[in-house]
């Protein structure tokens, strides 16, 4: 699982591939890491939620963005029907509430 101070200095780096590359200006880096301190979003997602650059670009300059846990870890999933779910919805309510 990769730090804060990890993610801090990837983010950097990633800024300033991105500057010296031209994908971006040193102004739009400015304000990404503005967001990231003021708003909490990723510099790269703030690029990409203001459009300055899409999703294809962001991956080839930062190809480890997508990759998360659950693709290196798979999970099989139980689905259940939804009358089982909502029959075990309702006793979980009912435990909380205190009437079992």
């Amino acid at each position: 699982m990769s730090t804060s101070s990890e993610q801090d200095n990837r983010a950097e780096s990633l800024l300033q591939a991105l500057i010296e590359k031209q994908v971006i200006t040193t102004a739009q880096a400015e304000v990404a890491r503005y967001d990231a301190v003021s708003q909490g979003v990723t510099p790269w997602d703030s690029l990409r939620i203001r459009g300055w650059i899409n999703e294809t670009v962001l991956m080839e300059h930062a190809p480890w963005l997508g990759k998360t846990k659950e693709d290196a870890n798979p999970v099989n999933i139980n689905i259940d029907s939804y009358e089982e779910n909502l029959k075990r919805y309702e006793e979980l309510m009912r435990e909380m509430l205190g009437q079992v």
